[in-house]
């Protein structure tokens, strides 16, 4: 889970030394330096060109298992000198690889009197670790000439601490499982610069035998002139006491794949070995190490492959805020498609990228926020080719942001204007004998007239034309620019046509060409040079843990989506708890909530605005950025951001607070259907009547005049706590909060001009400026965490709805004027949440919106 409490670092440097003095503590026994019993650090890892826990990756992790967890995926390390005995493979050899799970191997060759053997050396462990702290444990063993040399199994356990970018701490034991012997080193890394440029390292190493002062030192310096170009030079103690041989490392790294040269010298500078031939040389190949290199790849693609077009298909897909890991082929995340359209965007060896819209669905809010991205990706020089099919407003709204846009032979492409309609429910609710009364005391709080009127009330239509037109305007607006039309023509064919076959579409100007997907490739062949569709450009980019040492700071996003309720919807109360806990937890840096919300109680809306003040509270950033709605309850959990960031087609504001009570009005006197019982205190039947079987409890009657008092008292008082938070959190004058309120919404355009929000941004956007105000640079890494989490599997429903349920929330949509952009189901959440939150209020105060204010996919469901 994203927010769970880890142990603080306090804790892991205790349990860190611990571990150091234990091992230090165990008895003493035998042996000397290089008896052979266990590997002897200081003159059998000649490969290392720097300490095991700066090292890090495969190559550390055979002196220390922990290493294993310091990259980012699974390393392959492969090692040799230049010694042959006879002329043919090296004699001396050693291979690494794994991350969590490694195998590692070693092979040295041994005199033995005229002639040598073969001695080799195995290590199976695992490491876990999260970039600050990694420990890693394995089982060694040998094999070849061990009735020559004693070696003995043994259990090796280390640790790599790296708690910030300016320092690295290691530290392993090797512990017999025959006999005393034992060896232990302690490492230490320093960057002054807290970058990879310059690394001081050192270390020592003591056997069991030895005492503190008997240890043998090392150190040395790494330079990294340029990303994947290695220069350094490792000294080590000798034998002799004042004496010390240096080794050299040469390296460079290209891509994923890096080779170093590592030849030793003597304190004098000689290669030589008094009495024998030169000191060997040592060879190491790394693949996919823990560290960047040199884009050679990327170099080679902009020379002899320029011209190439990234394949992004999306046909029947719908984009949303969250999808599961696995088993989601249906849906994708909006973070995980901005990421790859930013990639793209910044690739100079990619020239364009042709996207299926074909069947694609989403919300407006994020609707306008990948028409930015298409934009973004043209001003980066990009050309930009959409294909769409059957062709909604929204998703043709995306489209025409495209260089090029073809359509399907039998596409078509709807554009019918924009209507809001609301459903009247009075006179049925009168023939069934139902009574509503409507606690309605601000002019435009009009989320309950649809149970208590026969039309729209004059603030209604006020307040929903406007709604209308700069929805209508924002999409004429931007269609007509992209793809340089009139408003005249764009408003010709909504008049006129409504519904376009694909030959209007083109002659119209609203396409470029008719043509199938499949058959995109061959046109770019022919008509762009010959260029390449490929869909390997714009995946994830790598991580190179030792490029920056330590957990880089976190922004978390967390998604506040649907009807404000404690266990629903926006989960107040779980969100709350998150929002506490990452107040708490030092290494985030600031949080970005993204409010797509029509309102509902106040109370969770209430506990995860006392959440976001808390993470102001401890110096945190915090940013809002809102979807499609963030009205009503959804605006009291926007308000407390640092930030606001909305969007042309955000429907926000609605300051206000209502009220409803529903009774039994002759229904139980038309349905057979009576209550009776006992009572004591006069307002002790107010929640009791009819228990209808499957519906629950109709009150018996409306309120009295003293009830009716109370509740009025209870909403004005709600409805001036809610004006007083947003003037304090906006700073705005209590004159201008009692003038925009009254329950009103405003589209984001609006709501920024009133000072309501701060500017129009995407969910991006939010995360790039939590990170601003956090003091965190534009180009610093940052781990993007969510919560909730998204869940692993997308599993079938498998179990049956109950008998008419799915029918009945399809009813609710269809009956408020609900419909899915989308063609899922999430237009029918909100109406029965809607009714219930309604009948489970029991006449408390309610900041919400009624499900018909909401144009069809506004709302975009958890």
């Amino acid at each position: 889970m994203m927010f769970t409490r880890r142990p603080g670092r306090f804790y892991r440097t205790v349990l860190s030394i611990a571990f150091l003095l234990a091992a230090g503590s165990i008895p003493a026994s035998g042996g000397t330096r290089g008896d052979g019993r266990i590997i002897d650090y200081r003159t059998e890892t000649n490969y290392l060109g720097a300490t095991p826990g700066v090292t890090g990756g495969a190559v550390g992790a055979f002196t220390n298992p922990a290493a294993w967890a310091t990259g980012d995926k699974g390393e392959f390390a492969f090692w040799w000198n230049d010694e042959r005995s006879s002329g043919g493979s090296p004699d001396n050899w050693g291979f690494s690889s794994g991350k969590n799970i490694g195998f590692a191997a070693r092979r040295s060759m041994r005199p033995d009197g005229d002639g040598s053997f073969a001695l080799y050396d195995y290590q199976l462990g695992f490491a876990a670790g999260d970039r600050r702290s990694h420990f890693g444990l394995a089982y060694r063993w040998a094999g070849g000439g061990t009735d020559r040399v004693p070696r003995e199994k043994s259990l090796v356990a280390g640790m790599v601490m790296r708690p910030g970018k300016w320092a690295s701490l290691g530290a392993s034991e090797v512990f017999s499982l025959e006999s005393g012997a034992r060896l232990g080193v302690a490492d230490v890394g320093l960057r002054p610069f807290g970058r990879p440029w310059v690394t001081l390292f050192a270390d020592y190493s003591l056997r069991e035998s030895e005492s503190v002062n008997d240890g043998w030192w090392g150190a040395g310096v790494e330079v990294r002139p340029l990303r994947g170009i290695h220069f350094g030079v490792k000294f080590r103690e000798a034998d002799g006491g004042d004496d010390f041989g240096y080794s050299l490392n040469f390296g460079i790294t290209l891509d994923d794949a890096g080779f170093h040269l590592l030849p030793s010298y003597d304190q004098d500078g000689r290669r030589d070995i008094d009495g024998g031939g030169p000191r060997p040389v040592t060879y190491l190949v790394r693949m996919s190490p823990p560290h960047g290199g040199l884009p050679f790849d990327h170099a080679m693609k902009k020379l002899f492959r320029k011209n190439r077009y990234v394949s992004l298909d999306l046909h029947d897909k719908r984009l949303t805020y969250r999808t599961a890991r696995y088993f989601d082929e249906r849906r994708i995340a909006w973070l995980d498609l901005a990421g790859r359209l930013d990639r793209i965007a910044s690739d100079d060896a990619v020239r364009g990228v042709a996207i299926n819209l074909a069947g694609f669905s989403t919300s407006p809010a994020l609707a306008w926020e990948m028409r930015g991205a298409l934009t973004a990706l043209k001003e980066a020089g990009k050309e930009v080719i959409v294909h769409v099919e059957s062709a909604s407003p929204i998703s043709y709204y995306i489209a025409s942001a495209a260089d090029r846009i073809t359509v399907d032979p039998q596409g078509d492409l709807t554009l019918a204007g924009l209507a809001v309609y609301r459903t009247y429910m009075k006179g049925l609710l009168d023939k069934v004998g139902i009574g509503f009364d409507e606690l309605r005391f601000m002019k435009y709080k009009s989320a309950m007239e649809g149970l208590t009127r026969t039309g729209m009330s004059d603030a209604d239509k006020e307040q929903l034309g406007r709604l209308v037109n700069v929805i209508y305007e924002e999409l004429r607006s931007a269609i007509c620019s992209s793809r340089g039309l009139t408003e005249d023509r764009y408003d010709a064919v909504v008049e006129d046509k409504v519904i376009l076959d694909a030959k209007e579409i083109v002659d119209a100007g609203f396409a470029d060409d008719i043509a199938r997907w499949p058959g995109l490739g061959d046109w770019l062949k022919e008509n762009r040079d010959g260029a390449l569709l490929e869909r390997s450009a714009g995946g994830e980019r790598p991580v190179f843990p030792d490029d920056r040492w330590g957990k880089p700071p976190e922004i978390a996003v967390v998604y506040a989506l649907g009807v404000c309720s404690m266990d629903e919807g926006i989960r107040g109360r779980a969100t709350s708890q998150a929002l506490r806990k990452a107040a708490k937890r030092k290494d985030v840096a600031g949080v970005v909530l993204r409010a797509d919300s029509p309102g509902g109680a106040v109370l969770p809306s209430d506990l995860v605005a006392d959440g976001m003040h808390d993470v102001r509270e401890a110096g945190r950033s915090m940013v809002v950025s809102q979807g499609g709605v963030a009205a009503s309850g959804g605006y009291w959990i926007s308000m407390q951001g640092e930030k606001i960031l909305t969007t042309p087609l955000t429907i926000t504001g609605s300051i206000g607070v209502i009220g409803g009570w529903v009774y039994d009005k002759g229904v139980g006197e038309k349905t057979g259907f009576r209550a009776d019982g006992v009572k004591r205190g006069s307002h002790s039947d107010l929640f009791t009547g009819i228990r209808f079987p499957g519906l629950g409890v109709l009150p018996a009657r409306p309120f009295d005049e003293k009830e009716n008092t109370l509740v009025r008292e209870a909403i004005l008082g709600m409805y001036e706590d809610f004006k007083e938070k947003v003037a304090k959190a906006r700073s705005l004058p209590m004159e201008k909060v009692q003038e925009i309120a009254q329950g009103r919404v405003w589209m984001g355009g609006d709501a920024l001009e009133i000072g309501l929000c701060d500017r129009y941004g995407t969910l991006p956007d939010a995360i790039a400026e939590a990170k601003s105000l956090a003091g965190i640079g534009a180009g610093e890494e940052v781990r993007i965490t969510e919560f909730p989490p998204r869940k692993t599997f997308l599993l079938p429903r498998l179990a049956p709805s109950l008998p008419g349920a799915s029918l009945l929330a399809k009813a609710a949509a269809r009956w408020f004027g609900g419909g899915s952009a989308g063609g899922d189901d999430q237009a029918a959440d909100y109406p029965l949440d809607y009714l219930r939150s309604i009948a489970r209020s029991k006449g408390k105060a309610m900041i919400l919106l009624p499900p018909e204010m909401l144009p069809g996919g506004w709302y975009e469901k958890p």
